[in-house]
C-alpha cells in the first residue's frame, strides 16, 4: 500500500484510515505526510483502544510525561461506523483503508461515504481480500465470510462517482505444517463475520472433523497449502463533485472570463 503511493503526487492536509486496526498503517502514513492531520476510524471498540495505545505510548519520567500531555498526539483515534463517518463534507484529501472492505456490510455504502467527505481532487487507496481467498477451504465446505470480485468493487466506485479507478491483485500460496496452526492462524483473521453463524460452542468433535478434512490440503511437499488474493484499488475524486444527491453541479461562466473567438469557433 505504502509502495504504490511512491507513484502519486499528493499532499494531503488530512489523511483518514478506516478500518485502522491497532494503528500501525497510522503510524506509517505520519511518517510519510508528517505535516497531515490523521484520524484512525474503527468499528470495533478493542481496536481502537489498542491504536489509541499506540498512538500515545507510556511515558516515563516527570518530564516526559509534562511534553506528552502538550504534545499532539500523532492522530486521533475514534470509533465510527464505515457507512456513517462522523466526518464532515470534502473535508479529506487522502481516504486509506488497507485489508477492511471486505468487513464492510455494504461497500456502496462505504464508497459514498468515502466519496461524501472526500474533498474534490482527494485519492482513496484500498485493499481488500478477493473472491479467491480462501477458495480451498470453502470447497470443503466452510461457511466464511463474502470475498468480494474486483470487478464488481471497481463498478462500485464509478457509481459511488470516483474517477479513473484502478484495481489489480495478486495471489499469496501459503502452507503450514499442520492443520492446527492453519486454524489459529484463520483465527487471527479477526472473528467471525457471518451473521448466521454458530451461536454457541460446536464441542472437540467438530474441530477433529475439521483437522481431518484440512489433510487433504496436503500436497507432496507434506505441507497444507492455501490461496489468498490480495487486491489494491485506487481512484479519485473528481474536481467536478458529484454532489450527495446524485446532481452534478452545472458551472456558468462569463465570455469575458474565458476570452472571445470568432464567429466560426
Amino acid at each position: 500500500m505504502l509502495e504504490r503511493l511512491d507513484v502519486v503526487r499528493l499532499s494531503p492536509r488530512s489523511v483518514i484510515d478506516v478500518g485502522c486496526g491497532a494503528g500501525r498503517g497510522l503510524l506509517a502514513l505520519k511518517k510519510r505526510y508528517p505535516a497531515a492531520e490523521l484520524v484512525g476510524l474503527d468499528s470495533a471498540l478493542g481496536m481502537v483502544r489498542a491504536a489509541r495505545a499506540v498512538m500515545a505510548p507510556p511515558a516515563r519520567g516527570f518530564f516526559a510525561r509534562l511534553r506528552a500531555r502538550t504534545a499532539p498526539p500523532v492522530a486521533h483515534v475514534v470509533a465510527a461506523d464505515a457507512h456513517a463517518l462522523p466526518l464532515a463534507d470534502s473535508s479529506v484529501d487522502l481516504v486509506w483503508s488497507n485489508l477492511a472492505l471486505h468487513w464492510f456490510e455494504s461497500p456502496e455504502r462505504a464508497f459514498a461515504e468515502f466519496h461524501r467527505v472526500a474533498r474534490p481532487g482527494a485519492l482513496l487507496h484500498f485493499s481488500f481480500f478477493g473472491v479467491d481467498t480462501l477458495a480451498e477451504l470453502r470447497a470443503l465446505g466452510a461457511r466464511t465470510m463474502h470475498f468480494h470480485d474486483l470487478h464488481d468493487i471497481g463498478d462500485l466506485l464509478g457509481n459511488a462517482g470516483f474517477a479513473e479507478p484502478v484495481m489489480d491483485s495478486e495471489r499469496l500460496a501459503l502452507s503450514w505444517a499442520d492443520a492446527g496452526a492453519m486454524l489459529a492462524d484463520l483465527r487471527a483473521l479477526g472473528g467471525n463475520a457471518l451473521r448466521g453463524r454458530f451461536r454457541g460452542l460446536l464441542g472437540r468433535a467438530h474441530r477433529e472433523a475439521w483437522l481431518r478434512a484440512l489433510g487433504s490440503l496436503r500436497r507432496t511437499d507434506g505441507r497444507l497449502h492455501m490461496t489468498i488474493e490480495l487486491v489494491y484499488g485506487h481512484a479519485w475524486c473528481p474536481q467536478r463533485k458529484r454532489r450527495s444527491d446524485g446532481l452534478a453541479p452545472v458551472e456558468f461562466v462569463p465570455r469575458s472570463a474565458i476570452g472571445r473567438y470568432p464567429r466560426d469557433q
